[in-house]
């Protein structure tokens, strides 16, 4: 699977331009300004692709950690230790499951039941944070994921989390892009959206945000009705191949009065 190869260049200027010879890009979406650079394109660039990446799962942001071993008892346990090492420190952004198995030693060959835990929040697992039994439940508090029941084995976990989407501080024309290639687009708005709401450009602001989230009907009607916007139209490849399985129908009869 080959990572897409954009640069934040690409985004602010368009694919193969630059700052002395634009071709699209945000310069294009801001009535083609040539004191981008100057106002902080790169920047409206990393905030931009830092929410959607907050916000939605990408498949080159996401990977698995390492298998370990809960201790008896202990219920808190620092994030670091569900990580790979070269990722000690960086922002989770997300953590799509949590895996336990049901045995506490994991032998390649054999069988080793394990299903994922639920989400809840903290205040819901308060209880359960003072029971011992077969961990359930995660939240994360504090820098630290909470296991809820209290573990009463040494279950082997591992976890499957989206870091933040990495960046040079500041951002640089040659930073890669690593969300899907159909998000290059929405990047390019979202970005723009920022641009034109520092310059006062309120109209085109308007537009852009309509462009993203759909119209207002849209967006007050949580997509049930109006026209929605690229966001909601684009989808990641987990769920694009989600929405190609076949899928359970349950027929609705009214009843007759």
């Amino acid at each position: 699977m080959s990572t897409p190869s954009y640069t934040l260049q690409d985004i602010a200027f368009g694919v193969g331009g630059s700052p002395g010879s634009p071709t699209g890009g945000v310069w294009g979406k801001l009535s083609q300004r040539n004191d981008l650079l100057a106002l902080g394109v790169y920047q409206w660039i990393q905030d931009a692709i830092l929410e959607l990446s907050r916000n939605y799962r990408f498949e080159y942001l996401e990977k698995t950690g390492p298998q370990f071993n809960l201790t008896i008892g202990q219920v808190a346990y620092p994030i670091n230790n569900w990580l790979q090492a070269g990722d000690a420190g960086k922002q989770t952004n997300l953590i799509p499951s949590i895996t336990r198995f049901f045995n506490n030693i994991v032998v390649p060959g054999q069988v080793n039941p394990c299903s994922t835990l639920l989400w809840k929040t903290v205040d819901a697992l308060e209880l359960m944070f003072q029971s011992p039994g077969v961990p359930t439940y995660f939240t994360r508090y504090g820098g630290q994921i909470l296991l809820a029941p209290q573990p009463s084995s040494a279950l082997p976990v591992f976890m499957r989390y989206q870091i933040e989407h990495p960046f040079s501080n500041p951002p640089v024309a040659g930073d890669l892009f690593y969300l899907d290639n159909e998000w290059k687009e929405i990047a390019e708005y979202a970005a723009a959206l920022r641009g034109a709401t520092n310059l006062r450009m309120m109209d085109y602001a308007a537009q852009y945000h309509t462009t993203l989230f759909g119209d207002p009907e849209f967006q007050r009607s949580s997509g049930g009705r109006g026209m929605p916007g690229l966001i909601f139209r684009r989808i990641t490849q987990m769920e694009g191949d989600s929405e190609s399985m076949p899928k359970q129908i349950k027929p609705m009869v009214a009843r007759l009065s």
